[in-house]
């Protein structure tokens, strides 16, 4: 990724070498090492009975396709709030308690890796509209669900799938 090729630091070009076991991008000149963590995201897993809302998405990557609603943490947010937030956002709707479901990661992509922190919620109010990111939002029959797009996303519901709520 371009963003790790210059050294944050001081400006040079950084080479890759192996630290820590894992190859990484290390300033030659002010010995700065640049980690590539993931970025933080979330989503919600919001059935009302036993049907899940999704959203086709307005962006890439993977414009077009279904997925959980979600995206990603801003700077000095909770994962709770960012969950409400994002869901505010894409559907219109929001949300009573919230349940930590499981998180997982989404490798690649046009940002890099992903860690997307899935929260679960029941208690839904508002009327959907489909939001910044997002096409279309609905609520599909668990039984019957479109193509979900990120692996990530249907690991998740199957998590959700297998707690006993």
């Amino acid at each position: 990724m371009a963003y790790l090729e210059y050294c944050s630091n001081c400006g040079t070009l950084n080479e890759t070498r192996k630290i820590d076991g894992r190859m990484r991008k290390v300033c030659p000149d002010c010995g700065t090492v640049h980690y590539h963590n993931p970025r933080p995201a979330v989503t919600v897993i919001a059935v009302q009975g036993s049907k899940l809302l999704l959203v086709k998405r307005a962006v890439e990557p993977a414009i077009g396709e279904w997925c959980l609603p979600g995206g990603f943490m801003e700077a000095g947010e909770s994962t709770l709030e960012s969950a409400r937030r994002e869901l505010l956002e894409e559907t219109g709707l929001s949300v009573g308690e919230l349940q930590f479901v499981d998180f997982c990661s989404q490798p690649g992509g046009i940002v890099g890796d992903v860690l997307v922190f899935a929260y679960y919620a029941d208690q839904i109010s508002g009327v959907i509209t489909a939001g910044d990111d997002a096409l279309e939002a609905g609520y599909f029959p668990l039984d019957d669900l479109p193509r979900i797009v990120f692996a990530c996303h249907r690991e998740l519901i199957e998590k959700y799938l297998s707690m006993d709520v």
